[in-house]
């Protein structure tokens, strides 16, 4: 179950033209998921207009179990804003979706699901108290819990009560997020890599794990394993010479990956072994730097499902 936020992703050319995909966090989830073999639902909010349909068309073509995307007729559809070297973010219609939107999703998948539901990961792209809402629900089923922190943190400086944090089986931040929910905790600011990924794991204690994660440019995992706290680096799978375009999305693409091959393996432990986990990730962030030959990542998965099967099986 991928929830969380809906979007497109409009890139202006220098010609004034524009090009509009279809994105958004919990939209990439589903379709990475599904690109690996593995069955998605998305919940989410979107507006009754074109872009709207243009995102349920490519979840539908991917796969993905859309009954649980709501569609608010007095809204627009969120969209993240690209021109040169500048972004901005209309949330819309994510703002819209409610509490009680995400009990009734939540219930009604669950209740009808044909095949065992495995794992919930929430992001922040949508109202606090519909995440907060999902993290509380996915706690009480005993599913397996991946709480995404998003970059609304930076932009609304809304903050997850720190009492949500330990229900996560993980907690999945990128750079840009991490610097945010440092401060946020009180904690010293201006480390990086491996010792930040540590010091946000010993201060949000996730029942399991804490994934500092950079899409393509490599990842580091904090776990438990056998009562001592473990870690491992993973390296980049590609270097930093392409478009900025191309990096959006990527770092969604590994995560989701990276669940995908955790929570439907043949499973005789949960959670997973950390050797496990870790070669995953590593396999994860390789698949991640396919979304840099397309323009689009949430396409490139869709268009592009052979490739990534092909590159699954290889590094795999």
């Amino acid at each position: 179950m991928c929830i969380g936020d809906l979007m497109v992703d409009v890139f202006t050319e220098d010609d004034g033209t524009q090009r509009r995909h279809p994105g958004g966090k919990a939209a990439i989830y589903a379709v990475t998921a599904r690109a690996l073999g593995a069955p998605a639902a998305v919940v989410g909010c979107l507006g009754a207009d074109e872009d709207g349909a243009t995102v349920v068309g490519a979840l539908r073509a991917s796969g993905t179990d859309v009954s649980a995307v709501v569609v608010r007729k007095e809204e627009t559809t969120g969209a993240d804003f690209f021109e040169a070297s500048d972004w901005r973010m209309e949330r819309a219609a994510n703002w819209a979706l409610t509490t009680k939107d995400v009990c009734d999703a939540l219930t009604g998948l669950t209740g009808r699901a044909t095949d065992e539901v495995s794992a919930v990961i929430v992001n922040q792209g949508i109202p606090l108290e519909a995440s907060q809402e999902a993290v509380s629900y996915a706690r009480e089923q005993g599913l397996f819990l991946v709480l995404h922190l998003g970059p609304e943190a930076i932009e609304e400086q809304r903050k997850v009560d720190p009492r949500f944090y330990p229900l996560a089986d993980v907690i999945v931040v990128s750079q840009r997020e991490a610097d945010v929910l440092a401060e946020h905790l009180g904690l010293d600011a201006g480390r990086t890599g491996a010792d930040l990924a540590r010091m946000l794991f010993d201060a949000t204690n996730p029942r399991w794990a804490l994934l500092l994660s950079f899409g393509v440019g490599g990842a580091h995992l904090v776990a438990r394993e056998g009562g001592e706290v473990v870690t491992a680096s993973v390296p980049p799978s590609s270097g930093p010479d392409h478009e900025v375009e191309k990096y959006i999305g990527a770092n969604d693409t590994a995560v989701a990956a990276w669940l995908a091959h955790l929570v439907h393996r043949d499973r005789d432990t949960s959670p997973p072994a950390f050797g496990e986990a870790a070669d995953a990730l590593a396999h994860a962030v390789g698949l991640a730097a396919l979304t840099l030959e397309h323009r689009g990542p949430l396409t490139a998965a869709i268009d592009t499902l052979e490739a990534f099967v092909r590159l699954d099986a290889q590094r795999a």
